[in-house]
């Protein structure tokens, strides 16, 4: 019980810090894109843009974590804790799309150099670096139980590490006058943003397409179930993932001759078992006595036809 109170008090928190992380990069944007324009720095810029994306997944992150709150019901009997990972998806796309635009353009000023103002360009870039390892620090905390908040956070620190190559850049350039260092960083930027949204894309798919939880040993697992007193058989194995850090099962389980209270008793020692060593907080175990026709342990859902009868 008081997991979950502390669960739900970091959804709150993640929540304001959230919303107070959004209005604060946002804030930023328009002085990073000011001070880029004016230095001409390229390098600024794209990482103007970059944080302007980031603060819209901020947004779309805390909007996530509201919706996330509205009970199950006869229409969506999971809730919709699955907001966030439609967020995730959604922002990757934008991600790679404005990375596809920033690397256009740093290739654009390799071919047509223009000069850059360093001051402007130093003194924005370090700025930025405080304010995003601020907001990296404000998130720190919700990141440990939420991905959302630690997709955020990794990219907030990513935004604080990047400026600091926009400034090494501008000092560069007023050292040895080499004016490429700045879409050199732009590329490096750009290329970052798309890398790190492919594997954003890559893990929402995997939820939506109802994979086994990342990182969930189902070997493991499964041996641990069969383990278990008075288990004879597990078949029509299912476990996936609802949303963030909500992992579900549902399996047919086979036992043996006995009451109806010693099945009840195996069904909840095994649920607890699933819930405190997998993570596994959301099962539904249907108990047989016999052979219901499903022999493998994981089945193909083939047809609406396909009905399996069980002695309870």
């Amino acid at each position: 019980m008081s997991h979950d109170c502390s669960h739900h008090s970091a959804k709150g928190v993640s929540e304001s810090r959230l919303r107070l992380s959004s209005v604060v990069t946002f804030l930023f944007v328009i002085v990073e894109l000011i001070g880029g324009w004016k230095a001409h720095s390229l390098g600024l810029i794209s990482d103007g843009v970059h944080n302007f994306t980031d603060g819209f997944s901020l947004v779309l992150s805390w909007y996530a974590l509201v919706v996330a709150r509205r009970p199950a019901t006869s229409r969506n009997t999971f809730g919709y804790h699955r907001a966030g990972i439609i967020v995730a998806l959604v922002n990757a796309i934008t991600l790679i799309l404005s990375s596809l635009y920033i690397m256009l353009e740093a290739g654009l000023r390799v071919i047509h150099p223009e000069p850059v103002e360093t001051t402007p360009m130093i003194i924005v870039a370090l700025i930025a670096v405080v304010v995003n390892t601020l907001i990296a620090a404000w998130l720190h905390q919700g990141s440990e139980h939420d991905i959302n908040v630690r997709s955020a956070y990794i990219h907030m620190v990513g935004d604080a590490l990047f400026s600091l190559g926009v400034a090494l850049a501008g000092l560069i350039i007023r050292w040895t006058g080499w004016v490429y260092a700045d879409p050199l960083i732009a590329f490096l930027i750009g290329g970052y943003i798309g890398y790190a949204s492919f594997g954003i894309i890559r893990e929402t798919t995997h939820i939506l397409l109802e994979g086994a939880p990342r990182g969930l040993n189902m070997d493991q697992m499964l041996s641990a179930m069969q383990a278990m007193p008075g288990v004879e058989n597990i078949h029509h194995l299912h476990v996936w993932t609802i949303g963030d850090g909500m992992h579900a099962l549902s399996c047919h389980l086979r036992v043996g001759e006995m009451t109806l209270s010693n099945r009840a008793e195996i069904v909840r020692d095994l649920k607890a078992m699933l819930s405190i060593d997998y993570s596994v907080s959301h099962s539904t175990i249907e108990t047989e006595c016999g052979e219901c026709g499903m022999t493998t342990l994981y089945c193909a859902i083939e047809s609406p036809d396909i009905c399996h009868d069980h002695v309870h």
